[in-house]
């Protein structure tokens, strides 16, 4: 993909962060805290080697719990990564 591909591709992948996050907080009694809500940002210094195991840490974790069922207690859950270098840390 060229950058201008992977900024239209991330484009809509935000605009669907955004509608999917709409229509939770507009759907039934939203409760971030209850419902465990999360979104945060972090600066981290990684060498590329750290990166990549971050990474392979993540992925593992999230296809550890792929495949479950809908079922009683279970709640269906979106879970969203991005990565990328921060501009102003390499100036």
């Amino acid at each position: 993909m060229t950058p201008d591909d992977h900024l239209r591709a991330f484009t809509a992948f935000t605009g669907s962060l955004l509608a999917d996050f709409g229509q939770y907080v507009e759907g039934r009694p939203a409760d971030p805290a209850a419902d465990g809500v999360t979104y945060q940002r972090a600066s981290l210094w990684l060498t590329d080697e750290e990166h990549a195991a971050l990474l392979a840490e993540l992925r593992a974790s999230i296809t550890a719990r792929t495949g479950g069922e809908p079922g009683p207690g279970r709640t269906r859950r979106l879970v969203s990564l991005v990565a990328m270098p921060e501009t102003e840390a390499d100036d």
